[in-house]
C-alpha cells in the first residue's frame, strides 16, 4: 500500500506540475486550484512518512499560529462588512494546504525531483517564449487555439489576453531567481548560462512588447537580493523578509506621498500610475475612516467613488482592490491586521532559514523570491488573491528541488 501511495504521489506531483506554463499563460490564475491539488496529496504522505519525515516541527509551530491569529482577525473583520468572511477561511485553508506540499517534494527520490526539475526549466523556457509570441502576433496565438466567434468581440478578447499576458509575465518575473537557481544547479556549465541568459531576454521582450512595465521593476528589485543571499544567506533573508514585513506596516507612507505628488505630478505620469496614486490617496481617506480596526473584510470591493481621467473617462478610484497589500489590509483590517501580518512574516525566518541550511543557491532562490513577492505585493496584486498567495507559497515550496550541494 505505501509503494502504491508514493508511486501515485510522484505521479501526481509531475502530471500537474508538467501544465506549469499553461497556467501562466492564462494569467496564473490556476495556481490557486494548483496549491490544493498538491497539498491535498502532501498530507496523507506526510501522515504515512510522519515517523521519518516530520514535517511539523517546532520551527513551524509559530508562524502557523501567527497566520492562524491574522486569519482569525480577518473573519472578525468581516463582522462589520458586507462581503462576510468567506475569504478568511478560504485563504487559511489554502495555507495548510501549502504548508504540506515540502512534504510531497522531499518524500520523492532524487531522480524523480531530477525530472521534475527538467520539466520545469524546459516548460519555463518555452512559456516565456510562446508568451512573447502571442503579444507579438496580437494575442494570435490565444485566438488560435480559442477562436472569436462571429458574434464575438475581437477587441474585448485582445484586451482580456493583454490582461492575462501581463499577468502572466509578472508571474515569470517573480520566478525568475528559483529559475535560474535551477538553471545553475541542474544543467552542465555549457548550458546553464544560455539558458539563463535566453529565458532572462524573453522575459524582458515580452513585457516590453506587451508595455508592462512592474515586470522589469520586480527583476530588478529581486537581483541585489540574490546576490546577497548567495554570499550570505542569513542577511540576504533578513533583508527581504525585512522588507516585506516593512511594506506591510508602514504601508500609510505610500498614501502620504501620493498624496503630496499632486496633479502637476500626476498629469506626467502614464494613466495606469496615475490611477495607481490616485487609488492610494484615497485609500489613506479610508484608513482614516477607521485607522485600528479597519473598514471590515474585502470592504474594498465596496468603495464607488470615482474621479474622471485626463481623456474624459469616469474610473472608480479602487479597482476591486488599493493594488498595494499593505495599504488593503490597512483599510480593511486596520493597524490590527497590518500589525499581525507583520508580525506572522517575520516569523517566516525561522522556518525559511531552515530551508535555506548554508546552500547558497537556494539562499539567493529564497532571499529574492521574498523581495519580489514584497515589490509585486506592493504595486500590482490584491491582498486576498488566491493565485498569488498560492504561487509564493508553491514557489519557495519548489526551492527544495535546488540539491543541497553543487558539484
Amino acid at each position: 500500500m505505501t509503494r502504491f501511495i508514493d508511486g501515485f504521489a510522484s505521479v501526481w506531483l509531475i502530471f500537474w506540475l508538467s501544465f506549469f506554463a499553461v497556467y501562466i499563460h492564462f494569467g496564473g490564475l490556476a495556481f490557486a486550484g494548483l496549491v490544493i491539488l498538491l497539498g491535498a496529496v502532501g498530507w496523507p504522505i506526510w501522515l504515512l512518512r510522519r515517523q521519518t519525515f516530520p514535517i511539523l516541527q517546532k520551527e513551524f509551530t509559530l508562524p502557523i499560529a501567527a497566520f492562524a491569529l491574522f486569519f482569525a482577525w480577518l473573519g472578525v473583520t468581516s463582522l462589520w462588512s458586507d462581503l462576510g468572511s468567506e475569504t478568511a477561511f478560504r485563504l487559511a485553508g489554502q495555507m495548510a494546504l501549502t504548508i504540506s506540499i515540502p512534504t510531497l517534494i522531499l518524500t520523492r527520490s532524487l531522480w524523480r525531483r531530477n525530472v521534475l526539475s527538467h520539466i520545469l526549466m524546459a516548460m519555463a523556457l518555452a512559456g516565456v517564449a510562446v508568451l512573447a509570441l502571442d503579444v507579438a502576433s496580437g494575442y494570435g496565438v490565444g485566438i488560435f487555439f480559442d477562436p472569436v466567434g462571429a458574434d464575438g468581440d475581437l477587441n474585448a478578447r485582445q484586451n482580456q489576453s493583454e490582461m492575462n499576458i501581463g499577468r502572466g509575465h509578472v508571474v515569470y518575473a517573480y520566478l525568475t531567481p528559483l529559475l535560474i537557481a535551477l538553471f545553475a544547479t541542474h544543467l552542465p556549465h555549457s548550458r546553464r548560462w544560455p539558458a539563463v541568459i535566453i529565458f532572462t531576454a524573453l522575459v524582458l521582450i515580452g513585457t516590453m512588447l506587451n508595455r508592462l512595465a512592474i515586470a522589469p521593476v520586480i527583476m530588478l528589485a529581486a537581483a541585489p537580493l540574490f546576490l546577497i543571499g548567495f554570499r550570505s544567506p542569513r542577511w540576504g533573508l533578513r533583508l527581504s523578509l525585512g522588507t516585506f514585513a516593512a511594506s506591510i506596516l508602514f504601508a500609510p507612507i505610500i498614501g502620504i506621498a501620493s498624496r503630496m505628488a499632486g496633479e502637476g505630478v500626476l498629469v506626467r505620469l502614464p494613466l495606469s500610475w496615475d490611477h495607481r496614486l490616485r487609488m492610494w490617496d484615497y485609500s489613506l481617506a479610508r484608513i482614516s475612516d477607521s485607522p485600528w480596526l479597519g473598514n471590515g473584510l474585502d470592504s474594498s470591493r465596496t468603495f464607488q467613488d470615482a474621479f474622471t481621467t485626463r481623456i474624459g473617462v469616469d474610473v472608480p478610484y479602487v479597482s476591486l482592490h488599493p493594488h498595494n497589500i499593505g495599504l488593503q489590509t490597512w483599510v480593511e483590517a486596520g493597524f490590527m491586521g497590518a500589525a499581525l501580518l507583520t508580525i506572522a512574516i517575520i516569523t517566516l525566518y525561522r522556518p525559511l532559514r531552515r530551508l535555506i541550511g548554508d546552500e547558497p543557491w537556494r539562499a539567493a532562490a529564497v532571499s529574492s523570491l521574498v523581495m519580489g513577492a514584497a515589490v509585486a505585493s506592493a504595486v500590482t496584486v490584491g491582498a486576498w488573491q488566491y493565485w498569488w498567495w498560492g504561487l509564493i507559497g508553491l514557489s519557495l515550496s519548489l526551492v527544495l528541488l535546488i540539491p543541497n550541494e553543487v558539484d
